[in-house]
């Protein structure tokens, strides 16, 4: 791994590199003259094919590093891509992000023939299948649905030679680690990776190191990893006040665009639902939306319909919009990495913003290592009406803004918490002793001498003698027993009479009012009258057959159907209603 000295921007301009006249008329058009500190050292080494890791602060110009060198080498011998084949890959990890990369180099390779995509997730598959088949020369993706792609056998990575990660260490970190890997041993074994982020932790710095070969190490010395233009305040402000005391800072008159950060899902949208109750036009953002809908609100901040937009850490990889001079971060990032980049999107391109942060009493220890990671303290802003004193903020020796209890309240050291080798009973269980006595109706002396006294004798029970003299006995009802002879006689009992074996009593004397039998009623023989011969009926004659009779039966007024030898079909005709007419 080499490192490189990054030589003054002011020195040369982007004619220096050798890049194509095409890209420096685009480069020109967007008023761009001179490179940024991160582009002079990485486009050098990436415009002669080596592997490269830069670590830059956030607003110095990663994506145009990283892309100017990438379309030069396309243009250099351009052939038309083959169906499925990107040639250059680019893994983001959110949706924003990718679709951000995606026009910026769509804005440096104008004129040209080179063709993009974005695949990324909250898309339907569709459109990306069909532009994947007519050939692209750049895909940039996030993991999740690129992997999907590979599945469906839509993306093939035979041609492709460039291989670039965008915020790695967040790609890396958040659970992409094994798709990476995936990706990275399906292209072919000559190829360039390029690693980009703001920042670059130890463990994943290890992590590269499989997937990259000799890389070239482009890192920018900074006294601090933020923006020299970004000035920070704290607000030391209750839970319950932090949000009236947003609405006061967003009433302001030097308040263009703001951005707030929340923790949460679920606590962007109620804080964008109340801020937009206080008359404050806002919205929130974040990975539980439809990629229409976040693409819509987008659009909405950038223009300025929108003055506040409330947004999760997954939306601070990805948002790239002019004009924010606020940040707030409502609640404190758990990973001080996330404040960098949180505050990363103002102060962009040279310009001036505001970084302010609310802590409450819980979030000290929150601050610490912020403050240890940007490498400066941060001022505490008490010029607000809901500043509260948080006077356990940690210092150089100190607890350094941990609330945790003083140790002697616990129990003080280790040989004096209550163990059963220095103790015979621990605080907790003296306690208990302590309400015991407190609420017993006897003392200390008491107990001890009932204690030691011997224990009654309970008495047997007989049966001769009752438990209690003073209350008489309950004599016990007699059971019924059907099988004594004074049972017996009580033969009306139907329940007896069947235990006993006898046959049901029936009273010949009781009416029968059913509607259907009657007793006692004779029935009479039925004659069938001349009248009512039946259509079918059939006659027996000498021989064992069967003639039809005379009478034949009436044919239906309704049309006959085929007769197939089965079920005749039911199909009933319409009827027309034929016009009348006028009289």
């Amino acid at each position: 791994m080499t490192h490189l000295d990054a030589p003054s921007p002011d020195e040369y301009g982007f004619e220096a590199f050798g890049l194509a006249e095409t890209i420096l008329k685009s480069i020109a058009d967007e008023g761009f003259t001179s490179p940024t500190q991160i582009q002079s050292m990485a486009i050098p080494p990436l415009m002669e094919g080596n592997d490269l890791i830069g670590i830059a602060q956030t607003g110095g110009g990663k994506t145009a590093a990283f892309a100017l060198p990438m379309i030069n080498s396309l243009l250099a011998d351009y052939q038309k891509p083959r169906q499925n084949m990107p040639k250059v890959l680019i893994l983001a990890p959110t949706r924003e992000l990718a679709m951000q990369i995606e026009q910026c180099i769509v804005t440096f390779a104008k004129g040209t023939k080179l063709k993009s995509l974005v695949v990324a997730g909250g898309q339907p598959y569709p459109p990306q299948t069909n532009k994947l088949r007519r050939g692209v020369d750049i895909l940039v993706a996030t993991p999740g649905r690129l992997i999907d792609h590979i599945g469906r056998k839509n993306v093939k990575f035979s041609d492709t030679n460039i291989f670039i990660l965008d915020e790695a260490d967040r790609m890396l970190d958040m659970g992409f680690i094994d798709d990476v890997r995936d990706i990275a041993d399906s292209l072919p074994e000559e190829h360039q990776t390029i690693l980009f982020s703001a920042t670059m932790n130890p463990k994943v710095r290890n992590l590269t190191k499989n997937l990259l070969n000799n890389p070239v190490n482009v890192e920018i010395a900074k006294k601090t990893a933020v923006a020299d233009t970004i000035s920070h305040k704290i607000m030391n402000v209750s839970r319950k006040n932090k949000a009236k005391l947003l609405s006061e800072i967003l009433s302001g008159d030097d308040v263009e665009k703001t951005l707030v950060f929340a923790r949460t899902k679920l606590g962007a949208d109620a804080l964008s639902k109340e801020l937009y109750e206080n008359g404050i036009r806002s919205d929130a953002i974040h990975g539980d939306k439809r990629q229409r809908v976040r693409e819509k609100i987008l659009m909405n901040f950038r223009r300025g319909r929108t003055k506040v937009l409330v947004a999760t850490d997954v939306a601070a990889r990805g948002i790239d919009v002019d004009g924010i001079s606020h940040v707030v971060n409502y609640e404190l990032p758990i990973e001080p990495e996330n404040y960098i980049h949180r505050v990363g999107r103002t102060g962009r391109a040279g310009a001036k913003g505001i970084a302010i942060s609310f802590c409450d009493p819980s979030d000290m220890r929150l601050l610490i290592p912020i403050e240890k990671l940007i490498k400066q303290a941060i001022e505490v802003d008490e010029d607000h009406d809901f500043h509260i004193d948080v006077t356990t903020r940690g210092k150089a020796g100190g607890k350094k803004g941990r609330f945790s209890r003083d140790r002697n309240g616990r129990g003080g050291k280790r040989e004096d918490r209550g163990f059963r080798e220095n103790r015979s009973k621990s605080d907790r269980y003296k306690s208990r002793d302590n309400v015991k006595a407190a609420n017993s109706d006897w003392k200390k002396e008491d107990r001890d001498d009932r204690r030691a006294a011997p224990k009654k004798q309970v008495k047997s029970f007989k049966k001769d003698k009752p438990f209690r003299q003073d209350k008489p006995v309950r004599k016990e009802a007699k059971r019924y027993d059907p099988w004594t002879a004074e049972a017996k006689k009580y033969t009306d009992d139907p329940v007896l009479g069947k235990l006993l074996g006898k046959p049901p009593k029936i009273d010949s004397k009781k009416e029968d009012k059913s509607d259907f039998v009657k007793t006692g009623a004779k029935k009479k023989p039925f004659k069938k009258k001349e009248g009512d011969a039946k259509p079918f009926g059939r006659k027996k004659v000498r021989g064992g057959k069967k003639t039809l009779t005379a009478k034949r039966p009436e044919r239906s007024h309704k049309p006959q159907g085929k007769n197939n030898g089965g079920n005749k079909a039911f199909s009933p005709k319409r009827k027309t209603l034929r016009p009348t007419r006028a009289a």
